[in-house]
């Protein structure tokens, strides 16, 4: 355990106390040694929620091997505390484990960055860090370039149009000539897995790309429809031209088109479904002959038809937005997404159990941290290399 990592709380029994206020003697010995660190200060102030939440919970008597899990995981290593004593929490039902969940995600996103100390290098644990920005850029003549070895500046031009790249993981497309070719060729754009990138397109039309994504799409579009192919996820804001032109995305077997709007396509061909979902403006999702409009807030699940029905869009776009959200998903679902952005592979050992997952944590996350909270619900995980083994 980290010298300035202060989960080892939840099962303190003077914590507990302060936190429940039911001791006075726990609850005057917190008070002064808060006052005395704020760093620590801060912590409970974090992890007070879930103490409570847990404490509740736990009345309800069920097995209770759900938080020993969660003891082993938060450290068994001892923190040198005056009259330290542990608690053992019994395993919540459902309900109470997805509040857990969720205010053990909070704890993690809001908790205070430890202030930089001098650390031992343990070489028994093992963590993966979060994925970044990442990609390579095909030219239509078929020169690739890495853009994370890049430079900022201008990476290439091509029949009067310029490609430049900025130091926040951006490309952007720009005419540069009234006299650009009509034909110049296709350009695909790709993420790796632990990657992501984002890129505007010639007509203004802004792409953001998630992990293990491609784009392929004209350098500069024609007066025609605008035409881009996607393998993976994305989130478009799709730029309205004077003279209506449509912007239409394949996918996959199916398309989205669109004149005007901002929405988010998962396409990954290790999905059983694709998933189309709207934020603003309209869009027409098309497979075989079956075509689907939605308006802002729905989601066009297409699989062997298309099925529509309301969105989770904060869900749907957290990953863009710096989160990796669970809304209701399963363990093998979390896992794929884990591998895209770990760069991982996933190996299932045992039977698995089969339960719902909510909740959130930043995207830039160590692995190590988003196990943690998964481990709530009574799985295990190891890290092997570049290799997680998931078992009961």
């Amino acid at each position: 355990m980290s010298e300035n990592d202060f989960s080892y709380l939840v099962h303190d029994e003077q914590f507990i106390n302060y936190c429940l206020q039911r001791n006075a003697a726990d609850v005057q010995y917190w008070e002064e040694r808060l006052r005395q660190d704020p760093m620590l200060a801060r912590e409970a102030a974090a992890l007070k929620p879930l103490v409570i939440a847990l404490a509740a919970a736990s009345q309800q008597q069920e097995a209770r091997q759900q938080w020993q899990l969660l003891q082993q995981q938060l450290g068994s290593a001892t923190v040198p505390t005056p009259r330290k004593k542990t608690i053992a929490w019994y395993r919540i039902p459902a309900a109470a484990a997805v509040l857990a969940l969720l205010l053990w995600g909070v704890y993690l996103l809001t908790r205070p960055a430890p202030l930089p100390t001098p650390t031992a290098v343990n070489t028994t644990t093992q963590d993966i860090p979060a994925g970044g920005n990442k990609a390579t850029l095909t030219l239509a003549n078929g020169s690739r370039i890495v853009l994370d070895d890049t430079a900022e500046g201008t990476v290439a031009s091509q029949g009067g149009v310029s490609i430049h790249k900025n130091s926040t993981g951006q490309l952007t497309y720009t005419i540069t000539s009234n006299n650009q070719s009509t034909d110049t060729g296709y350009n695909t754009i790709q993420t790796p897995k632990g990657g992501q990138y984002r890129v505007n397109l010639p007509d203004g039309s802004r792409v953001w790309l998630n992990a293990a994504t491609s784009l392929t799409f004209p350098a500069a579009f024609g007066a025609g429809r605008r035409t881009v192919s996607l393998n993976g996820e994305a989130y478009f804001e799709v730029a309205a031209m004077p003279n209506a032109q449509p912007f239409t995305v394949k996918a996959n077997d199916f398309t989205i088109d669109v004149l005007g709007t901002q929405f988010n396509i998962m396409a990954y061909a290790d999905e059983k479904n694709s998933r189309t979902t709207l934020l603003t403006g309209a869009v027409r999702v098309t497979k075989g002959d079956v075509g689907k409009v939605l308006q802002p807030g729905q989601e066009a699940i297409t699989g062997s038809g298309i099925q529509v029905r309301d969105a989770d869009t904060e869900a749907a776009v957290a990953w863009k937005n710096g989160m990796t959200v669970f809304s209701d998903a399963d363990i093998h679902s979390i896992m794929r997404q884990i591998a895209r952005w770990y760069d991982v592979d996933i190996v299932y050992q045992g039977e698995i159990p089969q339960r719902q997952f909510t909740g959130k944590i930043p995207r830039n996350a160590n692995v190590s941290k988003v196990l943690k909270i998964l481990e709530l619900s009574n799985i295990h995980f190891t890290i092997d290399g570049r290799k997680i083994i998931v078992t009961p």
